[in-house]
């Protein structure tokens, strides 16, 4: 019995001596990166750190953060941050949000994030780059706002984005959002009317992205990794009388041009062609050949409202068919 007690003590005394060796060592960590930025120009302030999660956990609280990067104007503030790893591998990472307001700011916009239980939880593969392996997201009801309008919100959030091989820039992205609602400055910019659904019925998405190289601390130390090719295995959209189903392949260039196909099943396809031209991707002289055009499709699939179509892609230009749709959007992660 005797044995038994010393040798739990001894287990007990080591122990400790890890857990605070560990913990001292990423407080260190934190403070190295933090020095490492500010000698590089950026803002990175933390008002102080607590360090808590004894004895199984290794958890820093971070108070009054504020971090900004000068190269591409990107900021983010806080009132709080927790990161924390199991004791027996800090490889294992959680990131708890505060349910405070987050302050994100970049040369175009200035937007406040409110989320509710929000956890991040990293994979990080053993060696010096931290190489992700996986991501989960989750949480409660969020929103998006800015000064003026709310963007968009939802009841809830679940992202995950895993790393196909080690080595590899090849992630496999899912996401749900439960009752996605886009805000009035959304509403408004695709010119909803006032009687239209406040939110989306269902919103997933399930993609596989090859990046120009893989995420690791270079993403929080440099740039972030860029979209090279987006393999649309398929979404789902449905928001009032109108579904979608989307598959296709795209290619990203250096400048964020896309090129490639969407292949979109649609129902409703009148609300959702006065939707395009509201957002001002299709000339009201353009309205009457498409309409044809889409109620011609429609006839040969014998279907009315519903139909198959390809949404093409060159160079960032936009075209449903012969009918150009102008320029898409840049896709660049700043």
């Amino acid at each position: 019995m005797g044995k038994l007690v010393g040798i739990v003590v001894v287990v007990a005394v080591v122990w400790c001596g890890w857990w605070a060796l560990a913990s001292a060592g990423m407080q260190r960590g934190i403070f190295k990166w933090l020095d490492v930025r500010r000698s590089l120009g950026w803002q990175a302030d933390v008002g102080n750190m607590q360090k808590l999660g004894f004895p199984l956990r290794l958890h820093a609280r971070l108070n009054d953060v504020a971090i900004a990067d000068p190269t591409t104007g990107v900021a983010v503030s806080m009132d709080q941050l927790d990161i924390s790893a199991p004791t027996y591998w800090p490889g294992y990472v959680t990131v708890a949000l505060p349910e405070t307001p987050i302050t994100l700011a970049n040369p175009n916009l200035r937007t406040t994030l409110t989320a509710n239980g929000a956890v991040a939880d990293l994979r990080l593969r053993p060696g010096r780059s931290l190489q992700l392996e996986s991501l989960g997201l989750s949480g409660g009801a969020w929103s998006l706002d800015t000064a003026a309008d709310s963007i968009v919100a939802a009841d809830a959030i679940d992202l995950s984005m895993l790393q196909q091989a080690a080595n590899t820039p090849v992630y496999a992205l899912k996401v749900n959002a439960d009752n996605l609602a886009p805000g009035k400055i959304s509403r408004g910019f695709v010119g909803l009317s006032d009687d239209w659904p406040l939110a989306f019925d269902a919103f997933t998405a399930d993609l596989m992205v090859t990046f120009d190289r893989v995420w690791d601390r270079r993403a929080l130390e440099q740039r972030r990794p860029q979209p090279r090719v987006i393999d649309l295995q398929r979404a789902h959209f449905t928001w009032g009388d109108i579904e979608i189903l989307a598959t296709g392949d795209l290619t990203v260039d250096e400048d964020g041009l896309v090129s490639g196909a969407l292949s979109i099943k649609a129902e409703n396809w009148p609300a959702l062609l006065d939707m395009v031209q509201n957002a001002g991707y299709l000339p009201p002289n353009m309205r009457p050949q498409a309409e044809q055009m889409l109620k011609g499709l429609a006839q040969m699939t014998g279907k009315t409202t519903g139909l198959d179509l390809t949404l093409s892609f060159q160079e960032g230009r936009m075209s449903m068919g012969f009918i150009p749709l102008g320029r898409a959007p840049r896709i660049i992660l700043r």
